[in-house]
């Protein structure tokens, strides 16, 4: 027999999942407050924090995050353009695009909103490739040279716009990653990103996390003087729950505490079954949807099983990804040829979680594309459910909601 429907987002639609009898549920999901930051809000903290002086200026550079992100970017524009009706016609614009492709013009009006036709001609985007566009830092304690967009030593002010949620692997999004990897170029994001193969990298975690202590080390190498970092904090509505100015470190770290307030949910007891929403953008590839399973593996038994559930209209979302894969030595856990690449955290870690539970995913994607990266793809959740409950595997389930940013810890 059945007991309750659950519906979940799936692509352009939902699906419902429809819960066996006497199953024990418990549902999580990003916080939802009552009084979000207004502009009145933000304007009082911009100017107490320093900000007028950035606005004034005629040489101000702005750094906004691409689409795969939640940033309310538009929304932060719409304040600045209201605090000073002339400054967006005088700043330049640069998208902190780290490792990824080029925004789409889909994405591009994602990013800016009704701003985008004022500042399109002062818009660039970074390219992690282009060496020539960058300048270096120095050699880092991995001893490898570190490199910063150029544009950013070009303007006289800096102003950084940007969202912190939970980050599977980098602890948390915001602050130093705008510049790192968002401005960087692809061999340190590559030799960031490979430190994603220890386990000790995981969401919410800074101190003792390999990726997120590399980081401070860059942005330690980068004089933040000129800096201005406005950083929001979003809840489950996608309303802006906090919003933090001022030196970007400083206001990074004030908002990592109200982030984990909205994202994080401590559970009693683990469960048989971990059923993970994802939403939009985290959803749209294959390449994504190892947030969700990072955010949520913890809460699962040895033995027991979480499934994604994750339309990935978008396809696989990394061709280099994919090809990585095919040559994977999944019983050694690591490239054949012994060459840590950008990528290889994603495989050896969906491995790693493997031998401990069973990693199911959702999705409209070809059975043969899932399992090239170690996913076993699953057509049926209900049938799924009411076999593992007949067969008494399944007495407690866990569905979270907005798994790409809701972080489940033991």
């Amino acid at each position: 027999m059945s007991g309750k429907i659950l519906e979940l987002n799936y692509g352009r639609k939902t699906v419902p999942i429809e819960i066996p009898e006497g199953v024990e549920v418990d549902e999580y999901a990003p916080v939802r407050i009552e009084n979000p930051v207004r502009y009145d809000g933000f304007h009082d903290d911009f100017i107490e924090s320093g900000g007028g002086e950035f606005i004034a200026e005629q040489n101000t550079l702005i750094v906004v995050n691409d689409a795969y992100r939640n940033t309310p970017t538009p929304t932060i524009l719409n304040w600045l353009d209201k605090a000073d009706r002339q400054f967006l016609e005088k700043a330049d614009f640069i998208v902190a695009a780290g490792s990824h492709d080029p925004p789409t013009e889909q994405q591009f009006a994602i990013i800016f909103g009704d701003h985008l036709k004022r500042v399109r001609d002062r818009v660039t985007v970074h390219n992690a490739t282009d060496y020539d566009s960058m300048t270096g830092l120095g050699v880092d304690s991995k001893g490898g040279e570190v490199r910063l967009n150029s544009a950013i030593f070009s303007y006289e002010r800096v102003i950084l716009i940007s969202s912190v949620e939970p980050h599977y692997f980098a602890g948390l999004t915001g602050g130093r990653k705008s510049l790192f990897p968002g401005l960087t170029d692809l061999a340190t994001i590559e030799r960031n990103h490979n430190m994603a193969n220890s386990m000790n990298a995981r969401p919410l975690t800074l101190e003792g996390n390999p990726v997120a202590e590399h980081l401070e080390e860059m942005a330690g190498m980068v004089d933040q003087s000129r800096m201005f970092g406005i950083q929001a904090v979003l809840d489950a509505e996608g309303a802006i729950a906090a919003l933090f100015c001022g030196n970007l470190s400083d206001a990074f770290r004030r908002a990592v505490g109200e982030a984990k307030k909205i994202y994080a949910h401590k559970v009693a007891h683990q469960y048989d079954v971990v059923i993970c929403e994802l939403l939009p953008p985290l959803d749209r590839n294959l390449y994504q949807v190892q947030k969700a399973l990072e955010n949520c593996h913890a809460a699962v038994r040895n033995g027991g099983a979480i499934i994604l559930v994750s339309a990935c209209e978008e396809g696989a979302g990394s061709e280099h990804f994919m090809q990585l894969a095919l040559t994977w030595d999944r019983i050694r856990n690591e490239p054949s040829d012994g060459h840590w690449r950008f990528g290889s955290h994603k495989l050896s870690r969906v491995v790693a979680h493997s031998r401990r539970i069973d990693i199911f995913l959702h999705s409209t994607l070809p059975k043969e594309t899932v399992r090239q990266v170690f996913y076993e793809p699953l057509d049926f959740v209900k049938k799924f459910l009411f076999l593992r409950s007949d067969q008494r595997e399944l007495f407690r389930l866990a569905v979270v909601r907005d798994a790409g940013n809701t972080v489940l810890e033991i």
